[in-house]
């Protein structure tokens, strides 16, 4: 195969990898009603079933770390999405009813995930190289967002139509099998893998842990776990708030999503325009500002109409903050990509069972507020880290004069 049909190819199954992960995970707050109807239980209860599917995510991210330096990318993925469509599979036929078993499928499921988006990430960063690496990882998340918002709406359609909420889920499985064929066809790059002499991964992982790393991370963690808040109550938050219906409240999940497609299209613009620290630090302040707005709004319209922009301004900070981490040490190592990935899938894992027990124990309306403080402490974090950047070189200037 020739190399620029061969690197279309692997961008394709990269993005895929991205849209699956996303296909599943948008879902939640459309269907979190459907299958707490099937449970049995209130949505403040069933939400924890989705720690399984996130908590799988977080598992394969972890186990990325080490998976990606022993075996090459081609037979991983292969087994990857086996494995992922024949849970899938399980999961349409079996039609679960027990939080447990439902649960575990869920779990396979984000493991699948884990590893796979991994793997998409992995492939971007050998296929393209560091000047076009930011505005690549930047495209995944457009692939992210254009699944974030064709599959809610899809469930949205099929939840109203009564029809079972795995049906939705098993629109996810035609794209997994799509990926699953492309990667008979490409010709993978090579990996650590493939190298000898490096260090360990523990090595490499104990390496990368400095006070800037580690802020850019817990910054990382704590906005997926106000992310995915946001977007896992603020359906059931609009129901109970403003009385909209449950297919209009679900409609807020897709503006979200559906507005972020065009703003990170801008932003993989802009990025090589704007200097990424002063980008990144502007949509954080952003961010809590829509957030406290959320928390204040007193009309479901406007809150539906808040949440396109709060979509088109905001949805670019993940890459952002992984293109700035990825900086925070030279030459970028592979398992500092990692780390922040698993960082996010921390938070993504934290988010449904810790924002279940805030509105268990103080209502829905909290949920709103809890992501608004999330997004502030997420602003106050990238800025201590970029200060400290700061401070470091103003040290190594000196120390250069001085010499």
């Amino acid at each position: 195969m020739d190399a620029p049909l061969n690197r279309v190819f692997l961008t394709a199954i990269a993005f895929m990898s991205y849209m699956i992960m996303a296909g599943l995970l948008t879902q939640i707050g459309v269907i979190l009603n459907a299958v707490s109807s099937v449970l049995g239980s209130t949505p403040s209860q069933s939400v924890g079933v989705f720690s399984g599917l996130t908590g799988g995510a977080l598992c394969g991210t972890f186990i990325s770390l080490f998976l990606y330096a022993k075996f090459s990318l081609k037979p991983i993925l292969l087994t990857n999405y086996s494995v992922f469509l024949c849970a899938l599979l399980a999961l349409s036929i079996s039609q679960p009813n027990q939080f447990f078993s439902l649960a575990i499928l869920l779990f396979v499921l984000g493991v699948c995930c884990g590893c796979g988006l991994s793997g998409g990430a992995v492939i971007i960063s050998k296929t393209y190289h560091e000047a076009k690496r930011a505005s690549a990882f930047i495209a995944t998340d457009c692939a992210f967002s254009a699944a974030g918002y064709i599959f809610p709406s899809l469930a949205a359609v099929i939840i109203a139509s009564h029809y079972e909420w795995t049906l939705s889920y098993a629109a996810v499985g035609a794209l997994a099998l799509a990926l699953w064929g492309l990667v008979f066809f490409a010709t993978f790059p090579k990996t650590e893998a493939d190298e000898t002499g490096e260090l360990s991964a523990l090595q490499q992982f104990t390496g990368i842990l400095t006070p800037r790393v580690c802020l850019i991370a817990l910054g990382v963690c704590i906005y997926l776990i106000s992310q995915t808040t946001f977007l896992t109550w603020s359906p059931n938050y609009l129901q109970a708030a403003f009385g909209l219906s449950e297919t209009k409240a679900a409609s807020v999940v897709g503006n979200y999503w559906g507005m972020s497609i065009f703003g990170l299209i801008s932003a993989a613009i802009l990025v090589n325009k704007v200097p990424q620290r002063r980008f990144l630090m502007i949509v954080a302040v952003l961010a809590s500002v829509f957030t406290l707005g959320f928390v204040l709004i007193e009309q479901g319209t406007q809150f539906l109409l808040l949440s396109y922009f709060f979509g088109f301004a905001t949805t670019c900070i993940y890459k952002l903050a992984m293109s700035v981490g990825s900086q925070q040490l030279p030459r970028a190592p592979a398992v500092l990509i990692t780390f922040l990935l698993f960082s996010g899938s921390i938070g993504s894992t934290l988010a449904p069972a810790l924002s279940g027990w805030v509105v268990g124990q103080f209502g829905v309306h909290s949920a709103m507020t809890m992501a608004w403080l999330g997004y502030l402490l997420v602003a106050l974090l990238f800025g201590a880290c970029l200060w400290l950047e700061k401070r470091h070189q103003g040290v190594r200037h000196t120390m250069k004069e001085g010499i």
